[in-house]
């Protein structure tokens, strides 16, 4: 009797079972790497709003005191305009339907742009309400809004 053909055949079947073993336990497990998110979280995009209303500009300052009822949304670029001015135009260069945060906040800012030639300079304007406009996807603003 030879031994040795009916071992390499054991061998060959032990080798499928691995595999297919191999094979069904993979097919059944999660993967373990998260698919990833090309949006800024609410925090992040939170983040970024509140360092875009800590910056000085030539219209108004920084804000004065840390910013409060920070509310943040999720909305197309159109829909965010709309929410500070219903006659706002897309601006050059994005499209209408992109993925925007929309983010207010309450706090105080200074309006800061003096008229040239007044004596005295009027007191600067007080501004209490800010909301902006970043990027979903690079939290980079688009358009920004001030009001009392």
């Amino acid at each position: 009797m030879n031994k040795f053909p009916v071992n390499q055949a054991l061998r060959g079947l032990r080798t499928i079972f691995i595999i297919l073993t191999s094979i069904a336990l993979l097919a059944g497990c999660k993967s373990i790497i998260k698919p990833s998110n090309p949006y800024l979280s609410e925090q992040e995009a939170i983040d970024a709003a509140t360092k875009l209303a800590a910056s000085s500009r030539p219209e108004i300052s920084g804000a004065q005191a840390t910013p409060s009822n920070i509310v943040a949304q999720q909305l197309t670029l159109d829909e965010a305009l709309k929410k500070i001015n219903k006659g706002n135009q897309i601006p050059t260069g994005y499209d209408a339907q992109m993925t925007v945060w929309f983010v207010t906040m309450d706090g105080l800012w200074l309006g800061e742009m003096a008229t040239p030639g007044i004596v005295p300079t009027p007191q600067p304007v007080l501004y209490h309400h800010f909301a902006v406009i970043p990027d979903a996807k690079t939290g980079s603003e688009i358009e920004s809004s001030i009001s009392l």
